[in-house]
C-alpha cells in the first residue's frame, strides 16, 4: 500500500512540478496523511524513524529559505512526507539517489546546451525515477525498502 501511495504522489507530484513549476501541498498533505494512516496500521517504521525522515524535509525547507528556493518548498515537503512512508533511512538513501541522478541531468543540460548558469530542473521527477530504482534494487537483492 505504501508503494502504491508514494508512486502515485510522485507521478502527479511530478508532473505537476515539470510543468508548472509548482506542486500543490494540499496534495501533499493529503499523500503525508495517508502515509500516517498506512504507517499506524502497518508499523514498518518506528515512530522516531519516520519523525526523523520527515525532519529531513524540515531541514531541506528551512534550505529552501536561505537558499532563496534554489530548492523548491514543495521538494521540502515532498520529502518530509516521504520520510512518514519510508522513515530515515530510506528516506535518506533516496534523498542521495535522486540528487546523483539530478547532478547527472543537470551537467547533461549544461554541456549540451552550453549554459553558463545554473539550470533549474524540476526534482520530484527525479525522486519518483530514484523511488524506483529503490524498489528494483531492493526487489533484486532484498536490501533498502
Amino acid at each position: 500500500m505504501e508503494i502504491l501511495g508514494l508512486l502515485c504522489m510522485y507521478t502527479t507530484a511530478s508532473l505537476e512540478d515539470y510543468k508548472t513549476r509548482t506542486i500543490d501541498v494540499r496534495k501533499v498533505v493529503f499523500f503525508g496523511i495517508v502515509g500516517l494512516v498506512i504507517s499506524f496500521f502497518k508499523g514498518q517504521y518506528s515512530f522516531l524513524s519516520m519523525l526523523g525522515g520527515v525532519l529531513i524535509g524540515i531541514f531541506f525547507y528551512i534550505l529552501s529559505i536561505v537558499s532563496k528556493e534554489k530548492i523548491g518548498k514543495g521538494d521540502a515537503i515532498i520529502i518530509a512526507a516521504t520520510g512518514v512512508y519510508l522513515g530515515f533511512v530510506n528516506t535518506i538513501i533516496l534523498v542521495w539517489i535522486s540528487s546523483v541522478l539530478a547532478l547527472i541531468a543537470g551537467l547533461i543540460v549544461v554541456r549540451r546546451h552550453k549554459l553558463n548558469n545554473e539550470p533549474e530542473l524540476p526534482f520530484i521527477p527525479f525522486m519518483l525515477v530514484g523511488y524506483v530504482l529503490m524498489l528494483t534494487i531492493g526487489t533484486i537483492r532484498g536490501v533498502l525498502i
